[in-house]
């Protein structure tokens, strides 16, 4: 791993992402990615709304959360060394074929009007659990299909399938749970998970950029060198403050827009949109522009907070909607610089295990901070729950900056 602080790459001519989109490789793992990923998140409202209909308990609407991410901590220690050691492209067809295994026996319980809370915690768990392999394969996999000098696009592009399905998804379930009920959410997302598995049996990946370690690295070993690192630690930790700081856009929405503003809880779907929005906009028009560095990334991290502490004090949908729409933004903005800024940094030999520990800043604390938020909303209130959330993306860019400043960086 590098240890130059001079991590950005002006030298090299500005990517097009629309020539990645059309490529042989990137676009159908793109497009893959997207279906699947809009799935997901159809998914996640109807989890969210199911369990909050079915016991009007914003903790259990967390725990929920909880166990859809806990597989990804749980797992980590393996994860990562199966991503280098194995074909990364048949790791990710298998555990797509899980999840629509998973996802088909949610919906029959579903459709037979047997669940209940315990299924829909038992369920999540099982995503988590396929989630925990996945994502290292696919970070990892991301830089075999594009050229270094097209990274920092393909990155922000494998964010906008993420944030465009943030946007879109919930709208989409929403409406699709109206109309249809929830067997029917469920099977469209066991059926997604198809979309990505069918995409990464179509790419190839020169023979020359792959990679199997000559010997075997412990989970330990790569945390010493993350550690000993001076960009991809801290990287990682700022990863890891947004990821706490927008864990209310999934927790706290259906509360807020029931309690705060007096909505139906289907009003959750847009509230989660407009967050995926702005996200989506900025990764497919600004990001490839913006410069990666420290600064750039405390100044998103910043943004985002004061955002997130926005949506808590608000008391109009409109101004909640806003204040999501601005989250989005400066979310997208810190996540894919560092992401990019991390891929940059990592030796091949290690980048399986650096992108599990990179999931783990990214979801894997995601069950802690719901279980923090559910736990202040429930004790206190919904507001008080989101202020808090914002606090450690705010301390987290006052450090990023501090550290900026000291390397000398623009």
């Amino acid at each position: 791993m590098d240890s130059d602080l001079n991590i950005a790459e002006p030298d090299l001519p500005p990517s097009k992402p629309l020539r990645l989109l059309l490529g042989r490789n990137f676009g159908p793992y793109f497009l893959g990615n997207l279906m699947s990923n809009m799935g997901t998140w159809i998914q996640n409202i109807a989890l969210a709304l199911l369990i909050f209909r079915l016991t009007g308990s914003t903790f259990l609407v967390a725990m929920t959360t909880f166990s859809q991410f806990l597989g990804i901590i749980v797992l980590a220690p393996w994860t990562g060394s199966v991503a280098d050691r194995f074909d990364r492209r048949g790791l990710i067809v298998l555990t797509q074929v899980s999840a629509t295994l998973a996802g088909g026996m949610l919906a029959l319980v579903t459709y037979l009007d047997l669940v209940t809370p315990a299924w829909l915690l038992g369920t999540a768990l099982a995503f988590s659990i396929t989630k925990a392999f996945v994502l290292p394969a696919q970070q990892a996999l991301v830089p075999q299909l594009v050229e270094r000098k097209d990274l920092q696009a393909a990155v922000a592009l494998n964010a906008i399938t993420f944030n465009l399905a943030r946007a879109i998804g919930p709208v989409i379930g929403a409406g699709v749970i109206l109309t249809l009920g929830f067997t029917w959410a469920f099977s469209i997302n066991a059926l997604s998970y198809l979309s990505l598995a069918a995409a990464v049996m179509i790419v190839k990946v020169d023979p020359r950029r792959r990679h199997r370690p000559t010997e075997r690295t412990t989970l330990r070993e790569t945390i010493r060198l993350v550690r000993r690192d001076p960009i991809i630690g801290p990287l990682l930790i700022a990863i890891a403050a947004v990821s706490v700081a927008v864990d209310p856009v999934s927790n706290l929405t259906p509360a807020f827009a029931v309690e705060i503003y007096g909505r139906p809880d289907t009003f959750t779907g847009v509230l989660i949109g407009v967050f995926g929005l702005g996200a989506a906009l900025t990764a497919a028009l600004v990001i490839t522009r913006i410069r990666a560095s420290f600064r750039s990334i405390a100044l998103g991290m910043t943004g985002l907070g004061l955002s997130i502490a926005a949506f808590g004090m608000s008391s109009h949908p409109n101004m909640g909607i806003a204040a999501l729409f601005a989250g989005g933004i400066m979310y997208i903005v810190s996540v894919s610089l560092s992401t990019t800024l991390v891929q940059i940094n990592t030796a091949e030999d290690h980048r399986g295990r650096v992108m599990a520990l990179w999931g783990v800043a990214f979801l894997g604390l995601r069950p802690v901070a719901s279980l923090i938020d559910g736990s202040v909303a429930t004790l206190v209130n919904v507001r008080v729950a989101a202020l808090v959330m914002a606090v450690p993306v705010l301390v987290g860019a006052a450090s990023l900056a501090r550290r900026n400043r000291r390397s000398g960086q623009p």
